[in-house]
């Protein structure tokens, strides 16, 4: 799989991924690496087991399915659309539209991608990235035989004019089968970011005078909410992740199992009282098939 299709499968989830990749940015089977001679267009129906960014999330799960449909220009151009809906018993709802436009490129055995991603999130989600209003992301890639190497660098735009830097360092090792329809991708990356779009997230769905109220808690208005890390650029967690495709042109099914152990837990000053978070390790997979006509 391109690496714009991981991101926008893993990144929209988190998130875009989290993002939407994401492994968010591992190559499909080695014979389809390669930019494609012809144009294309492309639906895929995927699902995601919780919405987690860089090792956080909301109290409560967000599940979601998530279609998309993609069209994939010769020249390397691209644009993309997907619609997400949340299937949390008693939250069932679209919980976000977002569209891409990209262009990515491949010469020998290094690739990258730059693109454009728009959000719009339902007023009630409580997904931990729902106050980013839009990201601007740049991936190099380059595969050493051996060993895979990509690195990915996020600008997230949020609500309330802040911005977010988000550095993604990962490296991976791919065992393809005879025949190039089957590939595992063990993976290991590390996050390093800035987390303003983390605050916003605890002003809207936890603390503050909040849209949200899927966190289960109810909801006040507060006269302060500052996360005190909010600006510094640290380690925010470390990802183990194992893609897993089969291609059957046209058809692509994929799925990767994540475990995320995150670091450096913020603090929040609420009004006068400090809070501590309290992160543990995450565990979710990813599903999904594409079809390329």
């Amino acid at each position: 799989m391109k690496p714009f299709e991981i991101k926008i499968v893993f990144l929209m989830l988190a998130f875009f991924g989290s993002p939407f990749l994401f492994g968010q940015n591992t190559s499909e089977t080695k014979k389809q690496v390669t930019t494609s001679e012809d144009s294309y267009l492309s639906v895929g129906l995927n699902f995601i087991s919780d919405a987690v960014y860089m090792g956080r999330k909301d109290s409560i799960s967000a599940p979601y399915i998530f279609p998309t449909l993609t069209y994939h220009n010769k020249s390397g151009f691209y644009v993309t659309g997907s619609l997400s809906y949340l299937t949390k018993s008693n939250e069932s709802r679209v919980d976000l539209f977002l569209g891409t436009l990209g262009f990515d490129f491949s010469s020998d055995k290094f690739s990258g991608d730059i693109s454009f991603t728009k959000y719009f999130f339902n007023n009630d989600s409580y997904n931990v990235i729902s106050e980013v209003e839009a990201d601007i992301t740049a991936m190099a890639r380059y595969d050493f035989n051996f060993l895979t190497t990509s690195l990915t660098f996020i600008t997230f735009f949020n609500n309330g004019g802040s911005s977010d830097f988000i550095l993604n360092p990962e490296i991976s090792h791919d065992f393809v089968s005879i025949s190039g329809d089957f590939q595992i991708s063990p993976a290991v990356g590390v996050y390093f970011g800035s987390q303003n779009f983390y605050e916003q997230y605890y002003i809207y769905n936890r603390f503050g005078s909040g849209r949200g109220k899927g966190t289960g808690q109810t909801t006040t208005t507060t006269s302060t909410v500052v996360l005190n890390e909010r600006d510094s650029f640290d380690l925010m967690a470390i990802e183990f992740s194992l893609p897993i495709w089969y291609v059957s042109d046209p058809i692509t099914v994929y799925g990767m199992p994540v475990l995320v152990i995150p670091q450096n837990p913020a603090t929040l000053t609420v009004d006068s009282t400090i809070y501590e978070e309290d992160l543990e390790n995450v565990f979710y997979i990813v599903l999904g098939v594409k079809y390329k006509f």
